[in-house]
């Protein structure tokens, strides 16, 4: 079996766990509708909302949208 070399920029468990987790209360906002949409139950995965066609953009702050 041939022995492979990984690059000292490996992720660990935290950093996988974090990355791969969806957060409730993070939003997404579609830049052509305006339409928006809030995470209500989180889990493992990944999550990528897509509306008109596209991919929607996190939102930082949900309240200040207007």
């Amino acid at each position: 079996m041939k022995k492979e070399h990984f690059s000292e920029a490996e992720w660990t468990v935290e950093e996988w766990k974090d990355a791969w987790t969806i957060k409730v209360g993070r939003a997404y906002a579609c830049s052509e509708c305006g339409a928006m949409v809030m995470v209500t139950k989180g889990g493992i995965g990944m999550l990528e909302p897509i509306c008109c066609g596209h991919e929607m953009r996190p939102v930082e702050k949900p309240d200040e949208i207007r």
